[in-house]
Protein backbone atom coordinates (compact mmCIF):
# COMPACT_ATOMS: atom_id res chain seq x y z
CA UNK A 1 0.00 0.00 0.00
CA UNK A 2 1.03 3.61 -0.42
CA UNK A 3 2.01 5.19 2.86
CA UNK A 4 1.90 8.83 1.78
CA UNK A 5 -1.93 9.11 1.57
CA UNK A 6 -2.24 7.62 5.07
CA UNK A 7 0.30 10.11 6.42
CA UNK A 8 -1.46 12.96 4.57
CA UNK A 9 -4.74 11.96 6.22
CA UNK A 10 -3.02 11.92 9.61
CA UNK A 11 -1.54 15.35 8.94
CA UNK A 12 -5.00 16.84 8.40
CA UNK A 13 -6.37 15.25 11.58
CA UNK A 14 -3.39 16.06 13.80
CA UNK A 15 -2.78 19.60 12.58
CA UNK A 16 -6.42 20.51 13.27
CA UNK A 17 -6.64 18.76 16.65
CA UNK A 18 -3.26 19.89 17.91
CA UNK A 19 -3.62 23.55 16.93
CA UNK A 20 -6.29 23.81 19.64
CA UNK A 21 -3.83 22.34 22.17
CA UNK A 22 -1.01 24.73 21.20
CA UNK A 23 1.09 21.77 20.09
CA UNK A 24 3.56 22.38 17.29
CA UNK A 25 3.43 19.47 14.84
CA UNK A 26 6.48 19.01 12.62
CA UNK A 27 6.49 16.67 9.64
CA UNK A 28 9.65 15.23 8.10
CA UNK A 29 8.40 12.86 5.40
CA UNK A 30 10.65 12.32 2.38
CA UNK A 31 9.15 11.69 -1.04
CA UNK A 32 8.80 9.15 -2.46
CA UNK A 33 8.42 6.43 0.14
CA UNK A 34 8.42 2.79 -0.92
CA UNK A 35 5.22 0.79 -0.79
CA UNK A 36 4.67 -0.99 2.51
CA UNK A 37 2.86 -4.09 3.70
CA UNK A 38 0.12 -2.85 6.01
CA UNK A 39 -3.58 -2.40 6.50
CA UNK A 40 -4.30 1.33 6.06
CA UNK A 41 -7.15 1.39 8.61
CA UNK A 42 -5.09 -0.46 11.20
CA UNK A 43 -2.18 1.86 10.56
CA UNK A 44 -4.35 4.95 11.06
CA UNK A 45 -5.59 3.48 14.35
CA UNK A 46 -2.00 2.93 15.54
CA UNK A 47 -1.01 6.48 14.57
CA UNK A 48 -4.08 7.95 16.29
CA UNK A 49 -3.34 6.01 19.48
CA UNK A 50 0.27 7.19 19.56
CA UNK A 51 -0.76 10.78 18.83
CA UNK A 52 -3.40 10.76 21.58
CA UNK A 53 -0.86 9.38 24.07
CA UNK A 54 1.57 12.14 23.06
CA UNK A 55 -1.08 14.81 23.44
CA UNK A 56 -1.82 13.65 26.99
CA UNK A 57 1.90 13.48 27.84
CA UNK A 58 2.45 17.09 26.75
CA UNK A 59 -0.42 18.67 28.68
CA UNK A 60 1.83 19.99 31.45
CA UNK A 61 5.10 20.55 29.57
CA UNK A 62 6.29 24.04 28.61
CA UNK A 63 7.42 22.94 25.14
CA UNK A 64 4.73 21.10 23.22
CA UNK A 65 6.08 19.61 20.00
CA UNK A 66 5.21 16.44 18.13
CA UNK A 67 7.56 15.35 15.36
CA UNK A 68 6.48 12.80 12.76
CA UNK A 69 9.29 11.53 10.56
CA UNK A 70 9.81 8.72 8.10
CA UNK A 71 12.96 7.00 6.88
CA UNK A 72 13.87 3.99 4.83
CA UNK A 73 16.02 1.65 6.90
CA UNK A 74 17.15 -1.68 5.44
CA UNK A 75 14.02 -3.33 3.99
CA UNK A 76 11.63 -1.28 6.10
CA UNK A 77 10.01 2.11 6.35
CA UNK A 78 10.21 3.50 9.88
CA UNK A 79 7.82 6.21 11.01
CA UNK A 80 8.85 7.85 14.27
CA UNK A 81 6.39 9.73 16.44
CA UNK A 82 8.33 11.75 18.98
CA UNK A 83 7.03 14.19 21.57
CA UNK A 84 8.35 16.59 24.19
CA UNK A 85 6.10 15.12 26.88
CA UNK A 86 6.88 13.88 30.35
CA UNK A 87 8.54 10.69 29.12
CA UNK A 88 8.05 7.10 30.19
CA UNK A 89 8.66 6.10 33.80
CA UNK A 90 8.55 2.29 33.31
CA UNK A 91 9.33 1.34 29.70
CA UNK A 92 9.20 -2.35 30.60
CA UNK A 93 5.43 -1.99 31.23
CA UNK A 94 4.55 -0.14 28.02
CA UNK A 95 3.09 -2.98 25.99
CA UNK A 96 1.36 -4.86 28.81
CA UNK A 97 -2.45 -4.86 28.75
CA UNK A 98 -4.62 -3.21 31.42
CA UNK A 99 -2.12 -0.69 32.73
CA UNK A 100 -3.23 0.77 36.08
CA UNK A 101 -2.26 4.38 35.45
CA UNK A 102 -3.60 4.49 31.89
CA UNK A 103 -6.03 7.23 30.87
CA UNK A 104 -8.50 4.66 29.53
CA UNK A 105 -8.52 0.84 29.55
CA UNK A 106 -4.75 0.58 29.24
CA UNK A 107 -4.94 -1.43 26.04
CA UNK A 108 -3.81 1.13 23.45
CA UNK A 109 -0.16 0.21 23.05
CA UNK A 110 -0.84 -3.49 23.54
CA UNK A 111 -3.45 -3.52 20.75
CA UNK A 112 -1.37 -1.22 18.54
CA UNK A 113 1.64 -3.54 18.74
CA UNK A 114 -0.56 -6.60 18.03
CA UNK A 115 -2.06 -4.82 15.02
CA UNK A 116 1.40 -3.93 13.67
CA UNK A 117 2.57 -7.52 14.07
CA UNK A 118 -0.55 -8.81 12.28
CA UNK A 119 0.74 -7.35 9.02
CA UNK A 120 4.41 -8.09 9.59
CA UNK A 121 5.36 -4.78 11.19
CA UNK A 122 6.48 -3.77 14.65
CA UNK A 123 5.90 -1.02 17.18
CA UNK A 124 8.87 -0.22 19.40
CA UNK A 125 9.69 2.31 22.09
CA UNK A 126 12.94 4.18 21.46
CA UNK A 127 14.31 5.68 24.70
CA UNK A 128 15.79 9.16 24.51
CA UNK A 129 16.97 11.91 26.79
CA UNK A 130 13.59 13.66 26.92
CA UNK A 131 10.01 13.09 25.88
CA UNK A 132 8.98 9.90 24.18
CA UNK A 133 9.56 8.27 20.79
CA UNK A 134 7.79 5.32 19.22
CA UNK A 135 8.86 3.77 15.95
CA UNK A 136 6.35 2.15 13.63
CA UNK A 137 8.34 -0.31 11.50
CA UNK A 138 6.71 -1.44 8.26
CA UNK A 139 8.11 -4.00 5.83
CA UNK A 140 8.73 -2.46 2.42
CA UNK A 141 6.97 -4.20 -0.46
CA UNK A 142 8.48 -5.14 -3.76
CA UNK A 143 6.22 -4.26 -6.65
CA UNK A 144 5.69 -6.92 -9.27
CA UNK A 145 4.44 -5.85 -12.70
CA UNK A 146 1.45 -8.11 -13.21
CA UNK A 147 0.91 -6.93 -16.80
CA UNK A 148 3.82 -9.03 -18.06
CA UNK A 149 2.64 -12.34 -19.47
CA UNK A 150 4.86 -15.38 -19.06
Amino acid sequence: MELTPVLDEMRVVLDAAYSESDIDVQWHIPEPLPLVQANPYGLVQVFLNLAKNSQRAMQTTPVKRLTVSAAVEANSVVIRIEDTGVGVACPEDLFRPFQRNAAAAGLGLYVSRAMMRSFGGELVYEPGSEGCCFAVVLPASSVVDETVNA
